[in-house]
């Protein structure tokens, strides 16, 4: 969408991983949520980690540790927060939430070309048996198992059809600005706030103790107070923030 907190995400991500290609899909005209495969199934990489703009990346090594568990078991094709069984999402928990997923390469471009397949894929009931092993806590009051609450649960049924396995990340509500923080091995590695589009309101969303606007700022502040927040992250806050205001200029 192009809002100012693509630029700490991209900052985050370039401080963190520095050696990775970073790519940001302009979604504000004809937006698919799954556009930007085709922007990069093409490309020399054996990974691709979609992130959405209001997603914070906070730990290189939690990160790297994630990619090695794919190194590790190559019957790892996507990772990322359930769908369903927590606090923001009540859908099908066998799906992955698309603000923070690793994908493996090989397989994406496999099921990509198959997209023209994607609205007739189904979810089979033995999909969801990976999800409970790994997390038989999730809240069994949120979850539709045959819902197809999302466009994009054709890609990931395609992907588990083809006998891929998703490891099913965690998830924890930090209620003090209502984001939930991705977690892998019990350490968070990313921060989603949610409602991006909502960002600079004063709505107080239900549920919620704060105002959209106010969660949003006390992420910045408590960024910007962190120890690797220094003048070279904000510097690469500022250039991000050229690179986004240019681009909305020009397109």
């Amino acid at each position: 969408m192009g809002t100012r907190w693509e630029s700490y995400s991209q900052a985050l991500l370039a401080q963190h991983v520095p050696e990775w290609k970073r790519l940001v899909i302009d979604g504000r005209r004809n937006w698919v949520s799954t556009g930007f495969i085709d922007r990069v199934v093409h490309a020399d990489a054996d990974y691709v980690v979609h992130v959405d703009e209001d997603c914070f990346v906070q730990s290189r090594t939690g990160l790297l540790a994630l990619i090695d568990a794919f190194e590790r078991d190559k019957s790892l094709v996507a990772a990322g927060v359930p769908d369903g069984g927590h606090y923001y999402r009540e859908h099908n928990p066998a799906a992955l939430n698309l603000f923070f997923v690793v994908f493996r390469m090989d397989a994406l471009r496999k099921a990509w070309e198959h997209k023209a397949q994607w609205p007739a894929a189904r979810f089979q009931p033995e999909y969801g048996a990976e999800v409970m092993r790994q997390h038989p806590a999730l809240d069994e009051s949120r979850i539709k198992w045959a819902e197809a609450a999302e466009p994009y649960y054709g890609l990931f049924w395609t992907l588990m059809a083809a006998g891929g396995r998703f490891l099913y990340l965690g998830e924890n509500l930090k209620r003090s600005r209502w984001s939930t923080q991705v977690l892998f091995a019990g350490q968070p590695i990313a921060e989603h706030l949610w409602y991006l589009r909502n960002w600079f309101s004063d709505e107080v969303m239900t549920g919620h103790d704060c105002a959209n606007v106010e969660r949003y700022r006390q992420f910045q502040a408590e960024l910007l107070k962190r120890p690797g927040s220094d003048l070279r992250f904000r510097g690469s806050v500022a250039r991000m923030n050229l690179r986004r205001l240019l681009r909305r200029t020009l397109t």
